[in-house]
């Protein structure tokens, strides 16, 4: 028997059909600012209602849950079975009344945005903890992909094609995610290091083998940051392997500090952008980059002088008004891609927030959404202003 949450979701696409209308899926609106501005006027599918774990055995390092439930909800549930989400999905608080809880990130805006923190570098993405999903069409139809288990795919993944397309394919209902067990030893290392000794430290690293689970570099000096470029790396797994790991570090450098136990809050206002440099306004012509290169690419690719690299350099944050084409166009070069993630909505609009598709691909994304939204209701122009 179907919950209430799909019979009125059902009625609110055939009406979105009938009025030829765009419909805009909503949870916590954590991510709103992700994206292309929704296009108005437009109607509102919230999913907060479908809330709730469905099944889970931390036995199978699986969980089956409801888009609408708050990542902070699924992650505590988790935590009490030393599990936990590997790839770290930002948790983004937004104003509520007062004396309401915080509002931080539903399951399904997670999955939507595919976004994720510092364990992306070692243990994989979202798309990758992704294992299935039911979807509503834009004909109103459930269809579930993917489950339990990890298999071979024939064709397209549709369970991972939803990652990170911005609720454009469908609305996402419920999710199979995998989960990890918490690393037994986590340890941190700071260290002195300009940004033209990144190159030789992530070779270092690599050669070595070191357990990274997480890294990040910048060169600003803020409150939470008292230091001009350092370079923090979390090495996690058996505690012999960190252990050794932070041997051969003390080895091959000689600034370098072992951090206290109280680095979960430092890794999570990484993972959650609370810094300064994320939550300061961003006005005028400058924009905040975010942008995705191949590990070895050169570590000078840069466009403005406030940075963060996270992922041993292959995500790169960076505030700059230098020209958007000029910067997509050198990213490009380099084998990556630069998605504008903070910015004025004319900037958005005049620009398009992700890189634009060469004419192969952008056939493959139309074909798609044909298929899955035939009348084009489902977030209109969020990803790319052509779909």
């Amino acid at each position: 028997m179907e919950n209430s949450f799909i019979t009125d979701s059902r009625q609110l696409v055939e009406e979105a059909r009938n009025r030829k209308s765009n419909l805009v899926i909503t949870g916590h609106n954590s991510k709103k600012f992700y994206g292309n501005p929704d296009i108005s006027p437009h109607m509102e599918l919230n999913t907060i209602k479908n809330d709730g774990i469905i099944d889970y055995d931390p036995s199978e390092l699986v969980v089956r849950v409801r888009s609408g439930t708050s990542i902070v909800n699924l992650e505590k549930e988790l935590f009490s079975r030393n599990q936990f989400l590997n790839f770290e999905p930002p948790r983004f608080k937004t104003k509520t009344k007062p004396g309401a809880e915080d509002r931080i990130g539903t399951v399904g805006g997670m999955i939507a945005s595919g976004l994720s923190g510092p364990g992306r570098f070692f243990y994989g993405g979202c798309r990758e903890s992704v294992l299935g999903l039911t979807i509503m069409d834009g004909t109103g139809k459930l269809l579930r992909f993917g489950g339990s288990v990890i298999k071979n795919v024939a064709g397209y993944d549709i369970s991972r094609l939803n990652v990170g397309a911005l609720g454009c394919l469908g609305l996402i209902t419920e999710a199979f995610l995998r989960t990890y067990p918490q690393p037994v030893s986590e340890t941190t290392v700071e260290l002195a290091a300009s940004r033209k000794e990144l190159s030789e430290i992530v070779k270092f690293c690599y050669k070595e083998q070191l357990p990274i689970s997480g890294s990040f570099w910048t060169n600003l000096e803020t409150e939470e940051l008292s230091k001009k470029e350092r370079l923090y790396i979390r090495l996690s797994g058996k505690e012999a392997l960190t252990s050794l790991a932070i041997k051969k570090i003390s080895e091959k450098f000689t600034n370098y500090t072992v951090m206290g136990n109280d680095t979960t809050r430092f890794w999570n206002s990484i993972r959650d952008q609370n810094l300064k440099f994320f939550t300061d306004k961003i006005s005028g012509s400058n924009i905040l980059w975010r942008i995705s290169v191949p590990l070895a690419t050169d570590i000078d690719l840069v466009f403005g002088e406030d940075m963060i690299f996270e992922w041993m350099g292959a995500l790169r944050w960076i505030k700059s008004k230098e020209s958007p084409l000029v910067v997509r166009e050198k990213v490009a070069q380099a084998g990556g891609h630069a998605t504008i993630y903070h910015a004025s909505q004319s900037a958005k609009e005049k620009y398009g927030s992700f890189s634009q598709l060469g004419y192969a691909s952008k056939r493959v994304h139309l074909n798609l959404k044909k298929v899955f939204d035939p009348e084009n209701i489902f977030n209109k122009g969020r990803l790319y202003h052509f779909m």
